[in-house]
């Protein structure tokens, strides 16, 4: 694909038509882990907005020297990031493929091309980490790694900072807030702070509010909702479901989370559809799913809610081991023991070769359920 002979075949007529910023200039589709993906209809402006929010925070300091690479779909989240980058003079890379088969090869991407800047999701980064040669490349000019769109489990986190070094950004977002709600920069990597998402980016506003609106008070857990003019119009032909997400002016994300006395957001809930209600008590997949991945030989966690004659619902571990180890479920539950309340240990674990994943690399938690319904 030629760019310079791209722009020579175009038509010289300027398109007909007025626009407005705020007219629909796409529709974007959600990645439907929860349920049927629904089209976000997004404003012109909204994509000068994101791509200012990206060059204002994420990218600060990016330059025409800089070298970019995105290991996810472009039509998903790394889509966002082409603008700015050309913006900036700067070089996109684009491959085909980014999966553990692949990671040798794009290893010597990194290592021949001199890429400075990725753009990635936790499950291939976990993937990349898993590699067994990860160790022999030289990645040194990869002074920046954008991750986010699912949870990164904090243990594998550590390992990636300890390959790569200080090198990590997190990015909070979803296609109703256009990608960019809060932001999580290199020198926060630190201690508790490996497990949030930061805090708002410059230009939105974040609460995390009980089912009345009324924001919580730090270490409470409420639902992050979201302000800014980046944020969708509504949801294309789904008035109602554009109603209940867009309230006063505000994105209400379904994720839940809570926010600490120096205003950074851990989003230690998951979505509101995946809470788990036990013997009438709430439980958060997310938090199980952290603790799993203390176990060594967990690569990959999903928690998930099935149904109980007892319990109402009753919680299910299921878990892909990393290449060449094993290990029981009654170790895996004794990890639990130590470190969650007894309610929210898991009553099952199963051990699968892979979790279900949609093409933007997050766990689809509606599949896991379908296969565990019957109970």
């Amino acid at each position: 694909l030629d760019y310079d002979r791209l722009l020579s075949s175009a038509s010289p007529e300027e398109p007909e038509g007025e626009l407005e910023p705020g007219d629909i200039g796409e529709v974007r589709y959600t990645s439907g882990t929860t349920g049927i993906p629904k089209g976000v209809m997004l404003p012109y402006w909204s994509r000068l907005a994101i791509t200012r929010n990206l060059l204002t925070d994420h990218l600060g300091g990016f330059t025409s020297e800089d070298r970019f690479i995105a290991l996810q779909p472009l039509y998903h989240g790394a889509g966002w990031f082409i603008l700015p980058v050309w913006m900036k003079g700067a070089t996109h890379f684009i491959v085909p493929r980014y999966d553990a088969e692949t990671a040798s090869g794009l290893f010597d991407l990194i290592e021949k091309e001199g890429i400075t800047v990725v753009k990635t999701v936790p499950t291939v980064l976990i993937r990349l980490l898993d590699s067994p040669d990860i160790r022999s490349h030289n990645l040194s000019t990869v002074h920046t790694v954008i991750y986010g769109g699912s949870p990164m489990p904090v243990e594998r986190l550590k390992e990636a900072i300890d390959i790569f070094g200080p090198v990590f950004v997190n990015l909070y977002g979803q296609m109703e807030a256009a990608m960019t709600i809060t932001w999580l920069g290199k020198e926060e990597h630190t201690g508790q702070r490996l497990g949030s998402v930061g805090r708002p980016c410059t230009f939105v506003q974040v609460k995390v509010v009980d089912n009345e609106g009324r924001e919580v008070s730090p270490g409470e857990t409420g639902e992050v909702i979201v302000q800014g003019d980046h944020q969708m119009i509504g949801y294309l032909d789904r008035p109602d479901v554009t109603a209940a997400t867009i309230r006063n002016g505000w994105i209400y994300t379904s994720d839940l989370g809570t926010v600490d006395e120096d205003g950074y957001i851990y989003l230690t809930g998951g979505r509101k559809s995946e809470m788990i209600i036990s013997g009438g008590l709430n439980i958060y997949p997310a938090e199980v799913e952290q603790v799993l991945y203390r176990h060594p030989a967990v690569a990959e966690a999903g928690v998930i809610g099935v149904p109980d004659p007892v319990w109402g619902e009753a919680v299910k571990a299921c878990i892909v081991l990393k290449e060449g180890q094993q290990t029981t479920e009654q170790k895996i539950l004794a990890v639990c023991r130590e470190h969650l309340a007894g309610y929210k240990v898991p009553k099952s674990v199963d051990f699968l070769k892979e979790l279900p994943h949609n093409a933007a690399g997050k766990i689809v938690y509606g599949e896991l359920r379908k296969r565990y319904k019957a109970g």
